[in-house]
């Protein structure tokens, strides 16, 4: 397991549609979290307003773009991308394009192939191989491509790090608590405890954190669940 703070393991998702609501939480949430996820819905609202901001601020960020596009779009993308502070990003994973995106970046910035969604239900996924099948492939090729992880469900880490130990990156969205029973369009969703004990290095959490009455206290309980998976 990689000797990353269990603070710094949660990346909250700022999913949110102005740059003042997401600076309002980042506020809010000041001294508990050290990483963020710019997603799509927040950059086409504030542009780069918001990695840079995060970035003078001395946060980590995630840009969560999953782009998906020729190579030579990529590339031109990511060379922009490259000029801001970015932690973290995200390119489907098609061999060209995730290629094209190491090569535009090299380490500047981390490129993450998307396996399969987690918002993707097992039950209706009929691609000519199991779900487990195509997430371990799609690792593969982001491995030979050069990326430094990928982003996957909690349900098939334990896959990946079987398949290729302990050498990529597993960032894990689709964070819920057993507790909750929330119901969303999040299909293939674990804990943070089963999470990072299947060896996910990070987790991603956005819904349970920003709709929650005190958002402190879930950062709280949520950490204290990856530390206790750390020792197991």
């Amino acid at each position: 397991m990689r000797l990353i703070p269990p603070e710094e393991r949660l990346i909250l998702a700022l999913d949110l549609p102005t740059k003042d609501e997401a600076i309002k939480v980042v506020k809010r949430v000041e001294g508990y979290i050290r990483f963020f996820k710019v997603g799509l819905q927040l950059f086409l609202a504030s542009h780069f307003y918001m990695v840079d901001w995060l970035g003078d601020k001395g946060y980590k960020v995630f840009l969560d773009l999953k782009l998906h596009d020729i190579p030579n779009t990529v590339i031109h993308a990511l060379n922009v991308m490259s000029q801001h502070p970015v932690t973290f990003t995200t390119l489907h994973a098609e061999e060209s394009i995730l290629r094209a995106g190491v090569e535009a970046v090299g380490d500047r910035i981390g490129i993450l192939a998307v396996t399969v969604l987690t918002s993707v239900d097992p039950k209706y996924f009929n691609w000519g191989k199991s779900l487990e099948e195509v997430v371990i492939e799609r690792t593969g090729i982001a491995i030979d491509a050069g990326c430094v992880g990928v982003i996957a469900s909690g349900k098939e880490v334990s896959l990946i790090r079987k398949e290729y130990g302990e050498d990529p990156i597993i960032v894990t969205p689709g964070i819920r608590s057993q507790s909750t029973g929330v119901r969303d369009d999040q299909k293939r969703t674990v804990t943070a405890f089963e999470a990072i004990k299947n060896g996910s290095d990070y987790i991603v959490v956005g819904r349970p954190i920003l709709n929650a009455l005190d958002p402190k206290t879930v950062i709280v309980e949520i950490v204290k669940d990856i530390e206790k998976a750390m020792k197991k």
